[in-house]
């Protein structure tokens, strides 16, 4: 008998588990076993088990059963990690913290509790009811406003949940920040700029209740502030000023107009569910202005290209959801099948690039039509230049073995080109042949030998036209991307080619444009071929050139246009690629939204389907977006997002801290209609925003991390408000929009949101102080700390130039300097120590050198 109540208890248990028991698992089991346990104990099966269902544990590995339900301490899974067994101790890196070990043990106490799975019935995908129960896909509803002890201290209900979880956890929130500590975070925060002195000082002398309030309001209406808080958006855009191109500059005529129109919606506080839908079809929304919404599609316009990439901007960017895991095979974690990746894909490739006219149609026609001249007569010359290569290249070709036996000092090469014979005598010293034709020649330089190789050679010369030409049948005429990455194609043998490679081929550079391979030795181009023509063929060339630059003058500048992008002609649903190969295509995935979103699985049918996807995307129902905005904003006002992954709300991401919380601005958020300045001030106005960074050691041991808020997060300032605020503080911001992007040279003092951001190659002090790689979407900056941008502030050209200007910007004797200058980068009177230090360094007279240490000081370098 006693053998049989275990198993019933553990089937009770099994069958009631209720949702807090689902969460604990969630939360705690599930995150622990990928990260810890998978790797090995996945689909490798190490020692023949595997940890990634509950049968599979249930079942065991070599050495037996891993886990026995309700019996934690006699489970071979618990002895490993507790390194009780007498041989395994596991994990291999080091024993577990001791919070996850006895989160395994309640567990496996509780029965081992595992929700049922997501399985493949007749081919389909089904959603389980735990999966569905999943925190991120419940509805936004408006939690009850807890009741605290302190209730003095609450300012509104955002304070009023902080203040509950920390009661709940024994801590108390620290002591308010001094005013001048709060205009500086907030006007950071709202603009990215440090606030000005007679800023300090008017908040200083405010002693009315609502003198905070002021001042975020203040803020909010500034220009500056869709600066500051666009940017960050276009973190998440992965927008760039040029094109993925790693092997040229490629810079896009008018990305500017994308990044400017987020500044604008932001400083507008254009409702962020129609700043979604505009980014996602603001092609079809209706509106008078075509600048309105159309330039949202920079979105996607201005995109790398890649084949999952705007699946993944817009799951992650919008929804906080990794669909591009699921391109290979259905989600590992979340509810994510593959025949959903491909339903969104569908949308995509049933879009194609455009160009929008902002200019009459008289002045488009006038202008496409010149330059069409331009491209012929471009075309007519590129053709000119190509046959006279080839041809010199196989009269030089053709005189090898002199060139080789001259090179070897055998035969006299006065009659001869020099540069080619120079060309051969590097080649063989230096370069590093991949091709074993010159061998004979190595070994005993001959004229047989060099004959030899001048036969190879012309050989060459013939196979390369023969591949050529029936590549050329293969691809037609007029080949499109979509041919190229699907024909077989022929080439030449590896040996061969490199051969052709390096007489014949113009020079390689990498990513950075450095050169790879030089030209080859008979390849003269534009610029070099010239030298070799000669009586009408000159006189050709001269002529048609002079022609080009007629008509290039002749072509006034190009129309402004919008970069987007529009349906195609035929939109189509596409095949899944089962894993991810589109060789072996499988259903078709008709475009709709995702599964777990939508369950009337409603099929797209309007054009590619864009536009019902941004209304499923921002549509009151759905329950992501509101939740993602809100928690991205939180995160740049606290340092840390409620949930701590903003792109990911699944089931690997972070639990959020406050969930009530979160919920509540997201409701309240979607009530005050969608707005993000009415979510700023809610945050701000809240004791919880303007609480100290001042430390408390009870707090500290309990929540060191600092998650449950009981103080403000210390920030360094990132690269944007660096600069930003160096040119600020020394008076040379030029604090006027832009249009087109420009280098940020130290000829550039606009903004840094402005300056030209390169996929290719990233500004450097931009790549120093942490700015996103545009090539992918970016939930948050990192945050490090390293020798190397200690010395850009000591050498660089620009903090330099800014510690000059520092410098000469005050006046007056060496005390008023002084304070004038900690006035400007502190917001506070210098103390008696630093005065006296000041002015004893001030003796000297290098005032530059002076500014330059205040500059690079972590007062001015991080916000409290």
């Amino acid at each position: 008998m006693p053998g049989r109540i275990i198993p019933l208890i553990v089937l009770v248990a099994v069958l009631c588990f209720g949702a807090d028991q689902r969460e604990d698992f969630e939360t705690r089991v599930r995150p622990l076993l990928a990260t810890k346990c998978w790797g090995c104990h996945g689909p490798s099966a190490m020692g023949g088990l595997r940890l990634d269902s509950r049968e599979a544990m249930l079942k065991g590995g070599n050495s037996g059963p891993a886990v026995i339900p309700a019996k934690a301490a006699e489970s071979l899974l618990v002895r490993a990690i507790t390194h009780q067994h007498e041989r395994l101790r596991m994990p291999p890196p080091g024993k577990l913290p001791e919070n996850e070990i006895e989160a395994l043990i309640k567990w496996i106490d509780a029965g081992a509790y595992w929700p049922a799975e997501t399985k493949a019935v007749s081919g389909k995908f089904v959603i389980t009811p735990a999966q569905r129960a999943f925190w991120a896909f419940q509805p936004v509803k408006a939690p009850l406003v807890p009741q605290v002890r302190a209730t003095g201290w609450p300012r509104n209900a955002i304070d009023r949940f902080v203040l509950a979880r920390l009661e709940k956890e024994g801590l108390r929130p620290v002591r308010q920040a001094d005013k001048r500590t709060l205009i500086r975070r907030a006007t950071f925060d709202l603009i990215g700029l440090p606030p000005t002195p007679q800023e300090v000082d008017t908040f200083l002398h405010d002693t009315s209740a609502d003198a905070f309030a002021k001042v975020v309001d203040r803020l909010l209406a500034s220009p500056h502030y869709g600066e500051r808080w666009g940017r960050y958006w276009l973190d998440v855009a992965r927008y760039s000023d040029d094109r993925f191109n790693s092997t040229k500059d490629d810079p896009y005529p008018n990305s500017w107009r994308y990044r400017n129109w987020v500044i604008r919606a932001f400083n507008e506080d254009m409702p962020w569910d129609t700043f979604v839908r505009a980014q996602i079809a603001g092609d079809q929304m209706t509106a008078d202005d075509p600048m309105r919404y159309a330039p949202g599609l920079g979105f996607y316009s201005l995109s790398p290209e890649m084949q999952d990439d705007r699946v993944d901007a817009t799951t992650r960017g919008f929804l906080g959801l990794t669909v591009a895991c699921a391109q290979c095979h259905d989600h590992k974690f979340d509810p994510i099948p593959t025949i959903d990746f491909y339903s969104l894909q569908g949308v995509f490739t049933s879009t194609e690039l455009h160009e929008l006219p902002l200019a009459p149609k008289a002045v488009v026609d006038g202008w496409e039509e010149q330059k069409k001249k331009v491209d012929k007569q471009q075309a007519l010359l590129d053709r000119f230049y190509d046959t006279q290569r080839q041809q010199i290249a196989e009269i030089l070709a053709s005189q090898t073995v002199r060139y080789l036996l001259a090179a070897q000092g055998m035969e006299a090469a006065d009659d001869l080109d020099q540069e080619t014979l120079e060309r051969w005598k590097t080649y063989l010293n230096e370069r590093r042949r991949n091709h074993p034709f010159l061998k004979k020649w190595f070994e005993q330089p001959s004229p047989a030998a060099a004959a030899e190789v001048q036969e190879r050679v012309l050989a060459v010369i013939e196979e390369k036209k023969e591949v050529d030409e029936k590549n050329r049948i293969i691809l037609g005429l007029n080949p499109d991307r979509s041919k190229l990455a699907g024909a077989s194609l022929v080439s030449l043998d590896r040996e061969t080619y490199m051969l052709w490679r390096d007489l014949f081929e113009r020079s390689t550079r990498d990513s950075a444009g450095f050169f790879k391979t030089p030209d080859g030795v008979y390849y003269y181009g534009k610029g070099k071929i010239e030298r070799f023509l000669e009586g009408r063929w000159k006189s050709y060339l001269d002529a048609q050139q002079a022609e080009l630059e007629r008509l290039k003058k002749a072509l006034p500048s190009q129309y402004p246009f919008l970069q987007t992008i529009c349906d195609r002609d035929k939109p189509a649903d596409v095949r899944v690629q089962i894993r991810g190969d589109r060789n072996n295509p499988g259903e078709v995935a008709p475009r709709r939204f995702l599964a777990i979103l939508d369950g009337d699985r409603r099929q797209f049918t309007k054009g590619s389907g864009r536009l019902e996807l941004a209304q499923a995307i921002a549509d009151l129902n759905n329950p992501l977006t509101a939740r993602v905005i809100v928690n991205r904003v939180w995160q740049h006002h606290f340092g840390r997002g409620i949930v701590g992954t903003p792109s990911n709300f699944g089931q690997l991401g972070a639990r959020p801290t406050h969930p009530e919380l979160l919920d509540h601005l997201a409701h309240e958020f979607v009530a005050n209609g969608w707005s993000v300045k009415k979510l700023h001030r809610s945050i701000m106005l809240s004791a919880t925003y303007s609480l100290s960074a001042g430390n408390d050691h009870a707090n500290g041991a309990k929540d060191p991390a600092n998650l449950l808020l009981w103080r403000a997060n210390r920030r360094r300032l990132d690269a944007e408000s660096l600069r930003d605020s160096m040119l600020f503080v020394s008076g040379q911001l030029d604090a006027t929009p832009a249009e087109k992007a420009a280098p940020l040279d130290e000829k550039n003092n606009q903004r840094t949101v402005y300056g030209f951001v390169s996929r290719r190659k990233l500004d450097g002090m931009l790549a120093l102080f942490d700015f996103p790689n545009p090539n992918s979407t970016s939930e948050a900056r990192n945050q490090t700390n390293v020798p190397l941008q200690r010395l850009f502030l000591m050498n660089s050209g620009f903090v330099d130039k800014q510690a000059q200007a520092l410098a000469a910007r005050f006046g007056g004797d060496s005390r008023s300097r002084i304070r004038s200058l900690y006035a400007a980068l502190f917001g506070r009177e210098p103390r008696p120590e630093e005065l006296k230090l000041g002015l004893e360094y001030a003796a000297s007279g290098a005032w530059p050198n002076y500014t330059r240490v205040l500059l690079s000081s972590n007062e001015f370098l991080f916000v409290d």
